[in-house]
């Protein structure tokens, strides 16, 4: 296999690598640690992580939800014995104790504090309500995303919990920093739907917290967590983790896209493209999947506002959270339905960081780059590129012309597997996506582009190591230059030439045959050989071009002066001059 195939879980579970494995998760791995106990410390570990064995102890190195960890633990319940359901009953079946509680203007939500003690909230009371600041300001986010999510939005609300500590949802602040989490959202009881309280920070001023912290985070997470309990009125399975945490990251930035927390998460999924969408970790919280935020994103720019919300509907009515629910849904919004909505997602996410472009993501020039897969074409030989992609996955295979004529044909080939595949040609100021069907495809003229990319987009909805190859093969007749009368050089640009000041200078010449051996030669005035390059066959046409950076065989800038430009075509000769200039 080409590309590494996962742990023993991963086969297991059709999951693939995490970003950092926890010490919890590396013990399971290694037989050290039943699931029912790892699930149990890994929730123990975000909420306190002085409440396990020291061997497991570790500061993690950013915080996250930990509702995932609470998910896993839960949905796990009806699998294991006596013992695991007496000890996640003593670790959740307890609501955080306080003293004091407010219930918020809209009359919805009762958040419990307390003013003293490891749990305190900031006591400042500005506007002498018998409210701290600190819960006046928690009431007034949570009515905003009630009114944001539901009213606006359309989702249902929540699920009740019977009249637990009052009628209202409950929310409760607590020190989440000794942990590891943002917050948490507790499903109370196992099953397909359930009600559900938060945790949230008392401050969110612990070192723990760096992407976003303070009041910013406050905002953030609430608006994150109280989707989650808005989910879990739909479908709180463990196979729809993934999804919970893309659909509440991507609801961050709906509700708050000036915080831009979800941009954290990012180069875990970016930086993997070859990863499965809803891959993830078995008893962990892989950054993955809040990276998976940006497909969110993504279907919301592309189908419309509403289409998130239609897809967890969906999963409601069906009771589980495979992805053929996704291509149902969204068969009724265009021809192809999901297999077509990843391929556009992969081309989407290829104009990211440098290579961004308006019509693709707002934001996309804060995006990391998706890594390219680069290939190098010379005359009459062939490059190949092979690869296994995990279901749903991409890859990019990018060839840069560099100004050299002719053209590329492209041949796909795969084992077994569906595929869809775009052919990106990027020029300086425009890009061209043609989406491809057939095995075989040739692009003419290619030294028009700045680079030629092949998106190559697993189809498939579930399974991993999808074998994929592809041959590029040079030609350099295949061009879509008119043919040349004569052979000759045209004026370099620009001319002059100011070394250190222009990066490069473009050599642009006319063949009027076909050349096999081609060679352009750079000679001061008095006739001293300084740079030459052999650019090797080249076609009949107009507009050939080779690029000078201005310095000689040795890399040291030339002197100004007048330079003269020879070049030769199997026995065709063509001279031009060129001025020098420093800085």
């Amino acid at each position: 296999m080409i590309r590494r195939i996962g742990s023993a879980l991963a086969l297991l579970w059709g999951i693939a690598h995490v970003d950092a494995e926890t010490l919890v998760e590396k013990a399971y791995e290694a037989g050290q640690l039943d699931l029912g106990t790892a699930l149990l410390y890994q929730l123990q570990g975000m909420r306190d992580r002085t409440e396990i064995p020291i061997a497991y102890r570790e500061t993690m190195p950013h915080a996250f939800c930990g509702t995932p960890h609470v998910v896993h633990a839960v949905s796990a319940l009806p699998h294991m014995d006596a013992d695991y359901a007496r000890r996640l009953g003593k670790l959740m079946q307890r609501r955080p104790s306080a003293d004091f509680s407010a219930v918020s203007p809209s009359g919805r939500f009762r958040v419990h504090y307390d003013t003293e003690g490891s749990e305190r909230v900031d006591p400042t009371d500005s506007d002498a309500n018998g409210v701290p600041d600190y819960v006046d300001l928690t009431m007034a986010v949570l009515d905003s995303v009630w009114v944001l999510q539901i009213d606006q939005m359309g989702y249902s609300p929540p699920p009740e919990d019977g009249g637990v500590d009052g009628d209202e949802y409950d929310v409760y602040i607590v020190d989440l920093g000794r942990g590891g989490a943002y917050g948490f959202t507790y499903p109370e009881r196992a099953g397909k739907t359930s009600s559900s309280y938060l945790e949230i920070d008392n401050d969110y001023a612990n070192p723990i917290y760096q992407q976003t912290k303070g009041l910013d985070a406050l905002r953030v997470t609430i608006a994150h967590e109280f989707h989650h309990a808005i989910q879990f009125g739909y479908y709180q399975g463990s196979d729809s983790i993934w999804w919970q945490e893309s659909t509440s990251t991507w609801m961050e930035e709906v509700a708050y896209p000036e915080v831009d927390d979800y941009l954290q998460y990012l180069p875990s999924f970016l930086g993997a493209p070859h990863r499965a969408l809803n891959s993830g970790s078995r008893v962990g919280a892989d950054f993955h999947i809040y990276g998976t935020s940006i497909f969110s994103l993504f279907l919301e720019k592309r189908y419309g506002p509403h289409v998130n919300r239609l897809i967890w509907e969906e999963i409601g009515r069906r009771g589980n959270a495979r992805l053929e629910h996704f291509n149902r849904m969204l068969l009724d919004i265009q021809p192809g339905g999901l297999s077509v909505a990843l391929s556009q997602f992969a081309v989407w996410n290829y104009f990211t960081g440098l290579r961004a472009r308006e019509e693709y993501y707002a934001e996309g020039d804060k995006y990391p780059l998706v890594p390219t897969r680069d290939l190098k074409v010379d005359d009459g030989v062939s490059a190949s590129d092979e690869y296994d992609l995990d279901a749903t996955a991409s890859a990019y295979v990018r060839l840069q012309p560099r100004l050299r004529g002719g053209g590329i044909h492209l041949k796909f080939s795969a084992g077994r597997g569906s595929w869809r595949r775009h052919l990106l040609l990027v020029g300086a100021d425009s890009v061209v996506v043609q989406a491809l069907n057939d095995e075989q495809t040739s692009v003419a003229g290619w030294d028009q582009y700045r680079e030629v990319v092949m998106v190559i987009t697993s189809s498939e909805e579930s399974g991993f190591a999808y074998e994929y190859a592809l041959e590029v093969e040079y030609d350099p007749q295949l061009t879509d230059a008119p043919p040349a009368l004569t052979s000759v050089l045209r004026p370099p640009m620009p001319n002059p030439f100011y070394a250190g000041l222009d990066q490069e200078v473009r050599i642009v010449f006319d063949l009027a045959e076909a050349s096999r051996a081609t060679r352009i030669s750079v000679y001061t005035a008095a006739g001293q050989l300084i740079w030459q390059t052999a650019p090797a066959s080249r076609a009949a046409r107009q507009g050939h071009s080779v690029l000078w950076d201005g310095r000689n065989a040795a890399g040291k800038r030339v002197a100004a002066g007048i330079y003269y430009l020879v070049l030769e075509a199997d026995g065709q000769i063509a001279t031009c001059a060129l001025a020098v200039l420093r800085d």
